[in-house]
């Protein structure tokens, strides 16, 4: 699984010509990594022609702002708080000012009206706002800080960062409606990858790990310590999560298959 991970990214990178693509695999029920891979990589028997950028690991040291992926912790608070259910209509236009600022969606459309499930479908950040708008920036901030964000997964892979998570009272203005969406905040791949996992574990997070245990100089074997799992969000709003992410890649999504 590592090796055709390897293997899948490498020719990924060479598609996109990207400079850097990571992709990491997780049992979502036991927080096991099954595979953790970086393009470009290096050659271990060669490290005399390694640079020494390619010996780190961007998944848990490099940090990047989340975007629209995000939009799925905002919509499973929003759902949580019942605040909107993944049929209730918003009008939805194609740019919203908020503090003297205007935010767009991607393309320019007319007014929709589209359910709280269009929405992360459209991947609409003026109806994400809309949602994120019917609860409070601490509400949205508890709902991100208990998905992980900001802070360190403890995998044990050197120099891992926290991402970036500023306090709420540190937000600008304009903050709350660009967090709603993905901006403003920095999280790690595993992270990110820790997010989905726990939609997809019925709302339970288990901490991630990468070491199954170790073995002492007498061959004596320690277990790994696990961490606490928590429960982010109920089952039913991440299986309403999980049925919402379908329309992503239906005809009308934003990523149809």
């Amino acid at each position: 699984l590592q090796w055709a991970t390897e293997d899948a990214i490498t020719v990924l990178a060479k598609q996109t010509k990207a400079t850097n693509v990571s992709a990491v695999i997780m049992d979502s029920q036991t927080g096991e990594i099954l595979a953790l891979a970086t393009a470009p990589g290096f050659d271990p028997n060669d490290f005399s022609h390694t640079k020494a950028s390619l010996l780190k690991v961007p998944s848990v040291q490099d940090v990047y702002e989340p975007g629209s992926t995000g939009k799925v912790m905002t919509m499973a608070a929003a759902l949580e708080e019942k605040l909107v259910t993944p049929t209730t209509v918003f009008k939805t236009q194609d740019k919203i000012r908020r503090d003297g600022k205007t935010f767009k969606d991607h393309d320019t459309h007319p007014v929709w009206q589209l359910t709280a499930t269009g929405i992360l479908a459209k991947s609409s950040n003026v109806g994400t706002i809309k949602i994120a708008e019917r609860m409070s920036e601490h509400t949205l901030y508890s709902y991100l800080k208990k998905f992980g964000i900001g802070e360190k997964v403890s995998l044990g892979l050197p120099a891992e960062s926290a991402g970036i998570l500023h306090p709420v009272e540190q937000w600008s203005r304009s903050t709350f409606p660009t967090v709603s969406f993905g901006q403003s905040y920095s999280v790690t791949t595993i992270q990110a990858t820790s997010v989905f996992a726990t939609i997809a574990n019925d709302g339970i997070r288990v901490p991630p790990t990468i070491i199954a245990g170790t073995t002492d100089s007498n061959g004596n074997y320690s277990p790994a310590k696990i961490g606490q799992s928590e429960r982010v969000i109920s089952a039913t709003t991440a299986r309403e999560v999980r049925g919402m992410l379908e329309s992503v890649v239906s005809e009308n999504g934003t990523a149809p298959s």
